[in-house]
Formats: C-alpha cells, sequence, structure tokens
C-alpha cells in the first residue's frame, strides 16, 4: 500500500512540496517491520512524526520560482526560395570577420543575409519588358479610342493588360527585395540557422533575433495570491546564477484568465537589463509581499502535502486523531494558497490546531492507526 500512495503524490507543486518526505524512509522500516506474516497493514500502527497546523496573522513574503523570456522575440523567415549567397559579416574578438553569430547584437534594418538574387533580377527584368510593352500599347490604344477608330472593348483590353503588366512588375520588384533578410528591431541574434549555401523557403527561421536589453521574469501565481499583486508594483527578483546581485523588476502583465488546467494565472516582471547578464531561460525566484489587510491563515509544513485520494488534481494531509488509546489518521482535503519558507498556506479544509502528519506521510492510508513518535 505505501508503494500504491507513493505513486499518487506525483504532484505539479513541483519537487519542492514533496522533497522533506525523504524523511520518512527512516521509518519505512519500522513501518513495514510491523506489517510482516502478510497481515494487513492496516491493522498496525504505523510510526509518523505530526506538527500542528499553525494559525498566523502574518503570512510573510510569498517567493515564486520564474524563468527569464526576453523582452520582444522575433522568428525572421524569407519569403521567397534560394540559396543563402550572403551572412552579415562581423569583427570578432579576435579581429577577424566572420558569419554574424548567437550573441551578436545588431540593427534595426541590418541585413542578416541574402539569397542568391540572379532567378529574381532576370524575373524583374522580364516584368520591366512586358510593362514597357503594355504601356506602350495602352497609350497607342488611348489615342485610337479618343479619335474613334478602335472600339471601347479594344480599349479597355489595352488598359486590362497594362493595369496587370503593372502588378506582375511590383510583384517581381518585391521578390527581389526580399531578397534580403532584415532585422527588424535592435535585439541580440538568439539562433542562426542558415550557412552559406543553404536552402531557404517561406515559412522556414532562419534567424531568432531578441531585444534582452530587458528581460520578463514569468511566473504562475495561484487565484488566491493574485489579489497581492498589481499591475506596476515593484517586485524583489534574486537568480542563483548572479548570487548577491539585488533586482527590482516592474509587474508589466497580469494574465486575464487562468490556465484551463493549472488555474494557475502568468504574471510578467520586466526587470532592466542593460549590461546583458540576465540570460534567457535562467531560474529566478520572485518575492511578493503579504497584502496590507492581514487576514488570519493556517499554515501547515510542505512536507504534510499529500495527493488527495479521490481527486488526482488535489491535494490533502492526514489529520491525526484519538480515538480511546489509539490514533487515528484521518485524510483530509485541503486547498492550498501561497508558499511560506518550508510551509503553504491552507485556504480551506483546516481550522488550525490539527495536528498533521510531517514525517510518514507516505507511508499512511486514510482511517489507518498510526504511533506518533518524537
Amino acid at each position: 500500500m505505501g508503494d500504491e500512495i507513493r505513486r499518487r503524490e506525483e504532484t505539479r507543486m513541483g519537487s519542492r512540496v514533496f522533497r522533506h518526505q525523504a524523511l520518512a524512509a527512516g521509518l519505512a522500516g519500522l513501518a513495514l517491520g510491523g506489517c510482516g506474516g502478510g497481515a494487513p497493514p492496516e491493522r498496525h500502527a504505523v510510526p509518523v512524526q505530526v506538527e500542528p497546523a499553525e494559525r498566523s496573522r502574518s503570512a510573510g513574503e510569498l517567493r515564486y520560482s520564474a524563468t527569464f523570456r526576453p523582452y520582444a522575440q522575433v522568428d525572421l523567415m524569407f519569403k521567397v526560395n534560394g540559396y543563402i549567397d550572403e551572412i552579415l559579416q562581423v569583427r570578432g574578438a579576435d579581429g577577424l570577420l566572420r558569419n554574424v553569430q548567437d550573441g551578436d547584437f545588431v540593427r534595426r534594418g541590418t541585413v542578416l543575409a541574402k539569397v542568391r538574387p540572379n532567378e529574381y533580377r532576370d524575373r524583374l527584368a522580364d516584368a520591366q519588358a512586358s510593362l514597357t510593352q503594355a504601356r506602350a500599347d495602352y497609350e497607342r490604344a488611348t489615342r485610337m479610342y479618343e479619335n474613334s477608330t478602335i472600339a471601347k472593348a479594344e480599349y479597355d483590353g489595352a488598359f486590362a493588360r497594362a493595369q496587370s503588366s503593372q502588378a506582375r512588375y511590383d510583384q517581381a520588384a518585391e521578390a527581389l527585395k526580399d531578397c534580403s533578410l532584415q532585422a527588424p528591431m535592435d535585439g541580440t541574434v538568439i539562433r542562426r540557422s542558415v550557412e552559406i549555401g543553404s536552402l531557404v523557403s517561406p515559412g522556414v527561421t532562419s534567424f531568432v533575433v531578441a531585444d534582452i536589453r530587458a528581460v520578463k521574469a514569468v511566473v504562475g501565481v495561484p487565484d488566491v495570491a493574485l489579489a497581492a499583486i498589481r499591475m506596476g508594483d515593484s517586485l524583489r527578483v534574486d537568480t542563483e546564477a548572479i548570487p548577491g546581485r539585488a533586482l527590482r523588476g516592474l509587474v508589466t502583465r497580469i494574465a486575464p484568465s487562468a490556465d484551463p488546467n493549472s488555474r494557475i494565472f502568468e504574471v510578467e516582471c520586466t526587470i532592466p537589463n542593460p549590461d546583458g547578464r540576465l540570460k534567457i531561460g535562467m531560474i529566478a525566484a520572485l518575492h511578493v509581499a503579504e497584502q496590507t489587510e492581514r487576514t488570519e491563515v493556517t499554515l501547515v509544513p510542505l512536507k504534510a502535502i499529500v495527493r488527495a485520494k479521490d481527486d488526482p488534481k488535489g491535494y490533502a494531509v492526514f489529520v491525526v486523531e484519538t480515538a480511546g488509546e489509539k490514533h487515528i489518521a484521518r485524510m483530509q482535503p485541503v486547498q492550498l494558497g501561497g508558499v511560506v519558507g518550508n510551509s503553504v498556506v491552507v485556504t480551506d479544509g483546516l481550522q488550525g490546531g490539527e495536528h498533521v502528519v510531517v514525517t510518514g506521510a507516505t507511508l499512511v492510508a486514510d482511517q489507518q492507526e498510526v504511533h506518533i513518535v518524537p
């Protein structure tokens, strides 16, 4: 039964909620030893440690895990087919010219790469010749129509051919222009996917350029904690990748709706990054102060949380109750709020003061007798 319960404890809260439950391993031998002779584990008291669910008027500072994303990012694709004939040359740290690569800064309008233009130049020349002929025919038809020497239908035909030739010329000129791929903004090359001689086609990304002069710390926040965050709030951000550096970010986006699966709201916090030390994909911690209006909350240790029995997406704790001389563990479904240090806020399901199993919860079943150990 211990294995069955352990499998149900796979949870979207992440490893932080359940890593404390490794402490239960020290009690596993005692629990299993009492189950010898084939007797059902429910008939034997499982050794557990308990702690009271605490009532507090200060939820403290909530801490959420965030990921850095670029302030803006664009996937660049050619609009035409062809072979890469040229790639932007930049001077490297050794002073030698090389192809632009990941990490290089480029200015808006800079040509990053070119497709071999010969075919498109020929198409433009053909379109130019056709347009010149069509215009001449139209001018002649106009004079003849004014002199009533041709019918209106013939004049209309000449006009239509001139218009069609102009459209083909414009398309050919645009295609020749599209042989060059330009940076749409000042930014850093995040990825280059082409080499000289590569065959490109519309819809295939050749470069990714991002503006990382500022980055966005993106975090998922549950609805119960969303009221503590407002647009324009300045929040503290830190990352283990750059220890000791104090960062502040501005809340610039709060998702108007929750993710339908996780019920989590995405929040973006924009952080200046003038020196480029904050890299895309870094993990950071976003600190959210408690609400000004403090209300009493119930806190339980993170290691007390298990998966609910009848709800694969829900959570529960084991509350230990006294029945005569026995201690019985009852599974109690709970609703969770934010994490506070090594504890989590319980918004529904506990009143405070209940004794919950904190070590040995993975070995306990609902309504099972337990033995409380120090």
